[in-house]
């Protein structure tokens, strides 16, 4: 398979069970429906996006390409939880394509929301003990 965003070819990586392909020219990588989802679940993604971030940015600006697996036009997709993430996405067999540095943005995307639902959870619960606090003083 060659890659969507510079004609290089692709390289299989497996990392904790998970194959996918990475560009040997721009280090762009195409995942298979949930791979980068699963991948970030289960991964130290530094080890699966090892290219730089910067030419990513470069590569992230050419969006009309064809899918690397059915050859049709793919079409750009955002990250539901980060909306200036965005990526190619193939409607037919359902794979995307991130150039280098943003599996790790969408990492750490998941990363902070994490914590987020974390901080909630302790406000929460801080705020339902002040209320026992403040209630049984009256």
């Amino acid at each position: 398979m060659n890659c969507p965003k510079c004609a290089s070819s692709m390289e299989e990586i497996t990392e904790k069970g998970i194959t996918i392909d990475r560009c040997t020219g721009c280090s762009g990588m195409w995942f298979d429906l949930f791979e980068a989802e699963d991948m970030i679940e289960t991964a130290d993604v530094r080890t699966v996006d090892t290219g730089s971030a910067l030419k990513g940015i470069k590569m992230n600006k050419i969006r009309d390409i064809k899918c690397p697996k059915c050859s049709i036009e793919m079409q750009t997709a955002s990250d539901r939880e980060d909306p200036t993430l965005q990526f190619e996405v193939c409607t037919s067999c359902h794979g995307y394509f991130l150039d280098a540095g943003e599996l790790k943005d969408m990492d750490n995307v998941t990363a902070a929301e994490s914590l987020m639902e974390t901080l909630v959870s302790k406000a929460k619960t801080f705020g339902e003990a002040f209320k026992s606090m403040h209630y049984k003083q009256n």
